[in-house]
């Protein structure tokens, strides 16, 4: 499965808006930081003997005052797949195009098909950014919709290659 790196504020609202789907929220132990499989387990039982053994070494490390040996990270995670998201995210990307200006959506005709699309980083949606950023948008509440737009956009850009050409797609969003 191909891991999508998104840099993208809020990214996981906007996957919710592409598709109907549940992110899935990742969880560390205390302490030891491993992460927690806290359907599963209710300690670490890769460092920890015991459940006692581990409270004993959260208490002494400070972080047993809620009682609880897991934390949840600021991260969530979207597993997608061709058969259960395409045909949505496809009348999705057809709504957006309707919404965001032609000539951003002509930049975007024009970025080369490959796997650079997976990685926002390697600046392939540069000139889709620099397009939206020289429109003189009536209001700054007009620009602010737009970007938005642009962001779910690009978003299911990415998504939409991934699943067209590798058939699954994680989407993994820090906040």
């Amino acid at each position: 499965m191909e891991t999508l790196k998104e840099n993208f504020g809020l990214v996981f609202k906007t996957a919710m808006i592409l598709v109907t789907i549940t992110g899935n929220n990742y969880y560390s132990w205390k302490v030891c930081n491993c992460e927690a499989e806290i359907h599963e387990n209710d300690y670490c039982r890769n460092c920890y003997e015991s459940k006692n053994e581990h409270i004993e070494q959260a208490i002494e490390e400070e972080e047993y005052e809620d009682e609880c040996l897991f934390y949840e990270e600021c991260c969530c995670g979207y597993s997608l797949d061709k058969e259960t998201h395409y045909e949505e995210l496809q009348e999705t990307i057809r709504s957006l195009i309707k919404q965001i200006p032609h000539e951003i959506i002509q930049e975007f005709n024009k970025i080369e098909q490959n796997d650079k699309i997976l990685d926002a980083f390697t600046g392939v949606f540069d000139d889709s950014v620099n397009k939206l950023n020289k429109i003189d948008f009536d209001s700054k509440k007009e620009k602010n919709k737009q970007t938005a737009l642009v962001a779910r956009y690009t978003l299911g850009y990415q998504i939409e290659y991934c699943l067209k050409n590798k058939g699954s797609c994680n989407v993994n969003c820090d906040y």
